[in-house]
């Protein structure tokens, strides 16, 4: 039967992509690619999750872990400042190779791609075997970006600079030296890559750039950040920028050093709206100005959620800015949001990790501990990167390769990928059929 599908003139030659995208959709929806999960770093799967009740497991990691977990083809991928390592969804190791990891998470495509804090850029297989690096220059901090066979990614060190490189071949395409060390991660849309540095004194700037590191675009905040106390030497820059930049909407949403959070258009590089937070009484009492925005926003449902320096975790409406709700926590939050079904999960530097419904209601409060990476969602469950472990946190009977259907009556992610199966293999044998 097999011959006869491919006979000549043979409609299933037409339609056999469609049936592969069908099947393929589920498995794909449930992958956490990248930090914030996608290109344009809203931080959103599309899933449906369970009741997120319990620690499933928990995975101790050598080393400080400031990065955020990647899922990919039912295999988590995160470093610490010692190692680089695969784990399966039931917490078992599957290899780890030594690497001062730090704060940048895994880019996973076809290949993986890390920074490490002593400025290499690899290129690894899904075996953990190297198939180039790069040095670029000192303490990687921001994860890379992949997009069009392109790595984008920038440096900290005496020379910091925005890099472009072949995703390929790990040569370099070009390069945009800044004054300030790059400590964000750049997201991309339409062919244009948004990275917001600091490249004047107490001056974050967001940079839109073409693909050929063409500068097509910058909006600048104010020059001194409100509220900041001026350093004794005027010629010293400090780094208060490490929002990385989120696309949703045709807007570019950030936070930056001045307790603000900005929504710019995509295309021009115009404000559309800021919203600034407030202060805690300890910091207007001493004037410091530490009240920045360091999380990435996440965007969806037409929201978009961050944390601040201030304790406090917002929700905004990203057409106009307005504020829907917000959560007082116990000390900064620095993790970048989650969202999925509904629901929001953020972890905040008291220990405390939380999950959100849309109207700001607490539906889960786990003391994990210091929470600095973000967490990230695949298969129903959260992954979260609290002080040297990782946990995963999911419904108290929720078996890790679960089939059965939802409790609301909603197949879970697998369900949907053995309904596309089922459905493409039925199509196959109906045209093999016919042509009988």
């Amino acid at each position: 039967m097999v011959s006869l599908f491919f006979m000549k003139g043979d409609p299933m030659k037409k339609i056999l992509p469609f049936v592969i995208i069908l099947v393929l959709i589920p498995l794909a929806c449930a992958n956490w690619n990248m930090f914030m999960h996608d290109e344009e770093h809203t931080g959103f799967n599309d899933i449906d999750m369970k009741n997120i009740n319990s620690v499933i497991w928990s995975f101790d990691l050598e080393g400080r872990v400031c990065s955020s977990p990647v899922i990919v083809e039912n295999v988590i991928y995160i470093g610490s400042e010692k190692y680089f390592y695969a784990i399966d969804l039931n917490g078992n190791i599957l290899w780890k190779k030594e690497m001062n990891i730090l704060w940048s998470s895994p880019t996973i495509l076809d290949n993986i791609y890390i920074g490490t804090w002593d400025g290499y850029v690899y290129c690894l297989n899904k075996d953990g075997e190297i198939i180039w690096d790069i040095e670029l220059g000192k303490e990687i901090r921001g994860s890379p970006l992949v997009y069009k066979d392109r790595i984008f990614i920038g440096t900290g060190g005496l020379n910091p600079s925005f890099y472009c490189i072949d995703a390929l071949t790990g040569e370099i395409q070009w390069s945009y030296k800044t004054i300030s060390p790059i400590k964000t991660s750049a997201s991309a849309w339409n062919d244009r890559i948004y990275i917001v540095f600091q490249n004047d004194i107490y001056a974050d700037e967001l940079y839109c750039f073409d693909l050929d590191g063409n500068l097509v675009w910058k909006y600048k905040t104010s020059d001194v950040p409100e509220g900041i106390c001026l350093p004794p030497i005027a010629t010293r820059r400090t780094q208060f920028i490490t929002s990385s930049p989120t696309i949703y909407k045709d807007r570019v949403y950030f936070g930056s050093g001045e307790k603000k959070a900005y929504c710019i258009d995509c295309k021009t590089g115009e404000l559309i709206w800021e919203f600034k937070t407030e202060e805690s009484e300890w910091m207007k009492e001493y004037a410091t100005g530490e009240d920045r925005i360091i999380s990435t926003p996440a965007a969806a449902y037409d929201m978009v959620y961050f944390g601040s320096w201030n304790n406090t975790i917002y929700a905004l409406d990203a057409d106009t800015g307005s504020e829907i709700w917000t959560f007082l926590t116990g000390d900064k939050t620095i993790s970048s949001p989650a969202v999925a079904d509904g629901m929001v999960y953020l972890g905040c530097m008291d220990g405390h990790f939380y999950c959100f419904d849309s109207d700001g209601n607490i539906l889960g409060d786990f003391k994990l501990g210091k929470v600095l990476g973000s967490p990230s969602i695949s298969n129903g469950y959260v992954f979260v990167p609290a002080g040297s472990k990782l946990y995963c946190l999911g419904e108290k009977a929720q078996e890790i390769k679960e089939t059965k259907t939802e409790e609301n009556g909603n197949p879970s992610s697998k369900t949907y990928y053995i309904i596309g199966a089922v459905i493409g293999i039925v199509i196959l044998i109906a045209i093999g059929m016919k042509k009988r």
